[in-house]
């Protein structure tokens, strides 16, 4: 749902498109939303036209259970995937270019402002 500056409903999209919107992220002028059922992270313009979705599980992709995502300065995407204990780092142009290890079942993500610092949730552990 889009809520106005003023705290109130303004006006709700994606039901044709989205099928278990997990997560959500506004980057330049966009909306990028992880679609966990429908293994997908779509691209929607800021009149919520949908630009393009890029199939994040099979397809030789890497993703096998998303759950959070966070976009740097530069457009890259992490991906927080309790599947396969990782987090799962993708270019601007969604090739995968990088996996690293986690303890199980990273949840959150996210990065300092310099993207250097990587954070994540780990809920299995109780820890960050």
């Amino acid at each position: 749902q889009i809520i106005s500056e003023n705290f109130r409903y303004k006006s709700q999209f994606g039901k044709d498109t989205l099928h278990y919107p997990r997560d959500v992220k506004l980057y330049k002028d966009n909306i990028f939303i992880l679609d966990q059922s429908n293994p997908y992270i779509h691209v929607f313009n800021r009149d919520l036209v949908l630009q393009k979705s890029v199939i994040t599980r099979g397809d030789g992709q890497q993703v096998t259970y998303p759950w959070f995502f966070f976009i740097d300065k530069f457009g890259s995407i992490l991906i927080s995937d309790r599947g396969s204990n990782s987090i799962l780092i993708f270019n601007s142009q969604f090739e995968l270019v990088h996996k690293i290890s986690v303890s199980d079942n990273p949840m959150g993500i996210t990065m300092n402002k310099e993207d250097r610092v990587i954070v994540v949730c780990d809920a299995a552990n109780n820890c960050i």
